[in-house]
């Protein structure tokens, strides 16, 4: 099992947070950066194999891993990445995709106990939705068939619709077939989507079960707001 984290995010919306380093080297209250937690957390659940896509300062990505000396990393650059959205680095990375992986964004906080939850279920493809919260406006929400996946979208609301967070685990097969029809999209022109616009169109040939984390903690930071409340949220979660 390999990671494949997103991290080619500008961060427009943090401000000057993200002058002078990428969207996921803010620090987050403790002073660990977004990223550093996310490489802590998952190697620590034995995850030692890591596919990182960067965009603004690429460098400073670089030496953040450093301190994973037991760990092995890989980088794919994207020379677009004001231009395009996240599909291009998936569209970029799709010939290092050999394994089963773990694939999330660069923006988001969880527990260790998530990522055991999402390694133990016997799926071998996952994804996560919280039925107990409120759907958020602008934000990525899921529309379940059953207890798999069918559509993801921010503008998706009404009956079978949750709060969903862009962590998966994906079988090889699931990830190369999602990856196959990223490139279709891409080499079409139509790179400034997200990549679950491409996944929506064959979800139905993916099984991608749908896992309950409403007793485990994730969330994402767009913006200076998001990174106080998810730095005390995670911290009221972990010493509770």
């Amino acid at each position: 099992m390999k990671v494949l984290i997103f991290n080619s995010g500008i961060g427009k919306r943090l401000g000057k947070l993200t002058e002078n380093n990428p969207k996921s080297l803010v620090k987050l209250d403790n002073g660990e950066t977004i990223f550093h937690r996310q490489l802590r957390v998952l190697s620590s659940c034995g995850l030692k194999d890591f596919v990182i896509t960067t965009g603004p300062f690429p460098e400073q990505i670089k030496k953040e891993t450093e301190e994973f000396t037991d760990c092995h990393f890989e980088f794919v650059h994207s020379d677009k990445y004001a231009s395009t959205n996240y599909i291009y680095s998936m569209y970029l990375a799709k010939d290092l995709f050999d394994d089963d992986f773990i694939t999330l964004h660069g923006d988001l906080v969880f527990n260790k106990e998530l990522v055991e939850m999402v390694l133990k279920d016997n799926h071998p493809s996952t994804c996560l939705f919280n039925p107990d919260l409120p759907l958020p406006e602008k934000d990525f929400k899921c529309r379940l068939n059953g207890d798999y996946l069918k559509e993801v979208s921010i503008h998706i609301f009404g009956e079978g619709c949750y709060t969903f967070q862009p962590l998966y685990k994906l079988s090889k097969e699931t990830l190369l077939k999602w990856s196959d029809k990223v490139t279709e999209f891409v080499e079409s022109g139509n790179d400034q989507v997200y990549a679950e616009n491409a996944m929506n169109e064959i979800s139905d040939t993916l099984d991608i079960f749908a896992l309950n984390y409403c007793q485990q903690y994730i969330n994402e930071i767009d913006d200076v707001a998001d990174l106080s409340r998810v730095s005390r949220e995670i911290e009221e979660y972990e010493n509770r």
